[in-house]
């Protein structure tokens, strides 16, 4: 019993991270080369990367798809 006690409170700590974790798949369309599939943790990491990848390139565009 003592145990199951203890654990509680690690179980509230941990529960939460693990349900507002959010993955994403950055789809990256490359001119000439098709696509490129990237999972990402967040959605602001994956905006972020996108915007970087389509500045320096020019020719890139990309989208952020949520995985269910």
């Amino acid at each position: 019993m003592k145990t199951l006690l203890l654990l509680s409170p690690i179980v509230f700590f941990v529960l939460p991270t693990a349900v507002l974790s959010e993955n994403y798949y950055l789809i990256l369309t490359k001119r000439g080369t098709g696509l490129e599939r990237i999972e990402m943790d967040n959605k602001e990491d994956c905006d972020q990367l996108g915007k970087q990848w389509s500045e320096v390139s020019g020719s890139h565009t990309y989208a952020c798809l949520q995985i269910e």
